[in-house]
C-alpha cells in the first residue's frame, strides 16, 4: 500500500500538474496512469497577446470608429463659422431698350404731335464686400453706364458714366471688438476641442474594456484548469478507494462519497467551459474581431499571464495627473469657456447701437457730344470747351478724382426695455454658473474614483499576499488530511472537503491577481493617462 507521504507528494503536485498516483496491494505494484484531462479538440487556438489584442481594439472596435467621425464634422463647423468673414465679389449686367413718348418741349416736333424717345441702356455693376472682426465691413463698388438715346436735344447721344463709392462701416457700441465678433467660432473651437476629448474619452473606455476582457479571458481559462484538476485530484481518489474497498479496508460507501464529487467536479468543469467560451466572445466583441476565415470559430489563448507588478501609489500626485490629463475634466473645462464666450456674448447684445458709416465717392460723365436745338432750330448753349469735343472718357475724371464726394454720419439705435438682451444675458449667466458647478461636481467624482483606483491597488496587492499563503495552508491541510486517511483516521468526505477548500484558495488566488492587473489600468483609466500606461498614441 501506498505510503501517506507519498500520497502527500502526489496530492500536492496535483495542484499544479496532473498527478500521477502510485496505488497497488502490499506487493507495491503500480496501478496504469490516470487518463489525461479532456482537451479541447479541432483546430488549436489563436494566441493573442495584450498588446495584440489592444492594437487589435483600436483598429477595429467600431464604437470608436464612430466617435472618429465627431471631431472632423466638428471642424467642419469651425470652416463655416470663420467663413463668415470671407470677402464677397460679385457683379451684375442690366440691358433696357425702351420706347417712350417724351414730354420734353424740346423733343416735340409737328404741333399735336408726340415724338417718341428710344433708349438703349446697359449697365455694369461690379462690387466687392469684406467683413473684419472687429466688427466692420467695407465694400467697394463700381459702376458703369451707357445710355443711347434718340432724343435730338441730348448733349451725348451715347452717354456714358461712371461711379465709384468706397464704403466703411464700423459699430462703435454694440459688436464692437474681435471678442463679440469671434464668439460662434470660439464656441466652434471649443466644440471641436470637445469632440476630439470626447473621442478620446471613448479610446481610453475601449482600451479599459479590452483590458479588462483579456484578464477576464485569462481567469476563465486559469479556473477551467483549476476545475480540471479538482475533477483530477477527485478521480484520483475515487480509484484509491476503490483499490482499498476490494482489499477490504474501506467501507463500499466511501466508493459513493467520491464518486458524487466526481460527478459535481465535472459539472463544474462543464460550467468553466462555458464561462471560456463567453470570455472570448466577450473579447472578440470588443476587438470586433473579423469573422472572415473562421476566426470567430478558433478558441483564444491568452499568453500573458496576470504576474504581479509592484505599483508605488502617491495619491495626491495621483490627483494632480488626473486633474490635468482626464478627458472628462477637459470637456467640463471647455464647456465652462463656452458658456462664458455666450454670456460675454450677450452682455454685449445689451448696450446701445451706434454705428459709423463713411463713404467716399467718386464720378465721370462722358459720351459723345451733339449739339441740341430749340424748336425753331435755334442752337443752344454748348461751353466752348464741349465744341469740337466727339467723346469724353468717364474712368479718367474717377482716375483723377475730377468729381469728388466725402459723406459721414453716426446712427444710434436705443432699443426701449431690451427686454430679450436682457433674457438671453440671464440665461447664458445661469447656464455660466451651472457649467462650473458641473465642473465641480465632475473635478469631485474624478477624485473619488483616483482615490478608490488607488485603494484597490493597496488592497489588491494585500489580497494577493494573503491569497498566496492561504494556498499554501491548504495544501498542507490536504496532506495532512490524506495522511490521516492513508492511516484510517479520517473519511473521503473530510479528504474531499479540503480538497474542495484548496481548489477554492487557488481560484481567489487566480481572481486576486486578476483583479490587480484590473486594478493598475483603472487607476490609469482614472487618472486619463491609460493610453500612456499601454504604450498606445491617441490621433
Amino acid at each position: 500500500m501506498m505510503t501517506p507521504s507519498k500520497c502527500a507528494l502526489a496530492l500536492a503536485a496535483a495542484l499544479t500538474a496532473w498527478p500521477i498516483l502510485t496505488v497497488g496491494a502490499a506487493a507495491q505494484t503500480e496501478t496504469p496512469p490516470p487518463p489525461p484531462p479532456a482537451v479541447e479538440t479541432g483546430p488549436p487556438p489563436m494566441s493573442l497577446s495584450l498588446s495584440q489584442a489592444v492594437q487589435m481594439s483600436l483598429k477595429n472596435n467600431l464604437d470608436i470608429r464612430i466617435a472618429n467621425f465627431n471631431p472632423r464634422a466638428r471642424e467642419q463647423d469651425i470652416i463655416f463659422q470663420e467663413a463668415a468673414f470671407d470677402p464677397n465679389a460679385g457683379g451684375s449686367v442690366t440691358w433696357q431698350k425702351s420706347n417712350n413718348p417724351s414730354n420734353n418741349i424740346f423733343d416735340v416736333g409737328q404741333v399735336g404731335a408726340i415724338v417718341g424717345i428710344k433708349q438703349e441702356l446697359w449697365d455694369y455693376n461690379a462690387g466687392f464686400f469684406d467683413r473684419l472682426k472687429y466688427g466692420a465691413n467695407y465694400s467697394v463698388n463700381l459702376e458703369l453706364l451707357r445710355l443711347a438715346s434718340s432724343s435730338a436735344n441730348s448733349v451725348f447721344p451715347i452717354l456714358y458714366r461712371s461711379t465709384l463709392d468706397i464704403i466703411y462701416n464700423q459699430s462703435l457700441l454694440r459688436n464692437f471688438g474681435r471678442q463679440a465678433n469671434e464668439t460662434l467660432i470660439v464656441i466652434a473651437q471649443n466644440d471641436y476641442s470637445v469632440s476630439r476629448s470626447q473621442f478620446r474619452q471613448r479610446v481610453l473606455d475601449t482600451l479599459k474594456a479590452t483590458e479588462d476582457a483579456y484578464w477576464d479571458l485569462v481567469f476563465a481559462r486559469q479556473d477551467l484548469d483549476v476545475n480540471r484538476q479538482a475533477l483530477g485530484l477527485a478521480a484520483e481518489l475515487l480509484k484509491l478507494n476503490r483499490i482499498k474497498v476490494q482489499v477490504g479496508t474501506l467501507p463500499p460507501i466511501e466508493i459513493t462519497q467520491a464518486d458524487a464529487e466526481v460527478a459535481n467536479r465535472e459539472q463544474g468543469v462543464i460550467v468553466a467551459e462555458n464561462a471560456v467560451s463567453d470570455a472570448e466572445d466577450a473579447l472578440r466583441r470588443v476587438l470586433n474581431m473579423p469573422k472572415e476565415g473562421g476566426n470567430w470559430d478558433l478558441s483564444i489563448a491568452a499568453s500573458d499571464e496576470p504576474s504581479f507588478v509592484e505599483r508605488p501609489v502617491n495619491l495626491p500626485a495621483e490627483l494632480e495627473t488626473a486633474i490635468a490629463h482626464r478627458p472628462d475634466l477637459e470637456q467640463a473645462r471647455l464647456n465652462v469657456k463656452t458658456a462664458d464666450a455666450r454670456m460675454a456674448f450677450d452682455r454685449n447684445q445689451m448696450r446701445w447701437d451706434l454705428n459709423f458709416r463713411a463713404q467716399y465717392s467718386l464720378g465721370g460723365l462722358g459720351g459723345d457730344v451733339q449739339q441740341a436745338y430749340d424748336p425753331n432750330g435755334v442752337p443752344l448753349f454748348l461751353p466752348s470747351e464741349l465744341q469740337n469735343q466727339d467723346f469724353f472718357d468717364p474712368l479718367a475724371s474717377i482716375r483723377d478724382q475730377d468729381f469728388a464726394t466725402w459723406t459721414g454720419s453716426l446712427f444710434l439705435s436705443v432699443p426701449i426695455g431690451n427686454r430679450a438682451a436682457k433674457a438671453s444675458y440671464a440665461g447664458s449667466r445661469l447656464v455660466k454658473e451651472q457649467s462650473e458647478v458641473q465642473y465641480d461636481n465632475t473635478r469631485l467624482n474624478a477624485e473619488v474614483q483616483v482615490r478608490n483606483a488607488a485603494r484597490a491597488i493597496v488592497t489588491g496587492k494585500k489580497r494577493i499576499e494573503a491569497a498566496e499563503k492561504n494556498v499554501e495552508l491548504q495544501k498542507k491541510k490536504v496532506e495532512a488530511e490524506q495522511k490521516k486517511f492513508e492511516n484510517g483516521m479520517s473519511t473521503s468526505f473530510q479528504v474531499l472537503t479540503f480538497q474542495n477548500d484548496l481548489i477554492t484558495a487557488l481560484g481567489t488566488k487566480n481572481r486576486a491577481l486578476v483583479d490587480y492587473r484590473k486594478a493598475l489600468s483603472a487607476l490609469e483609466q482614472a487618472k486619463g493617462t491609460l493610453d500612456d500606461y499601454l504604450k498606445v498614441s491617441v490621433q
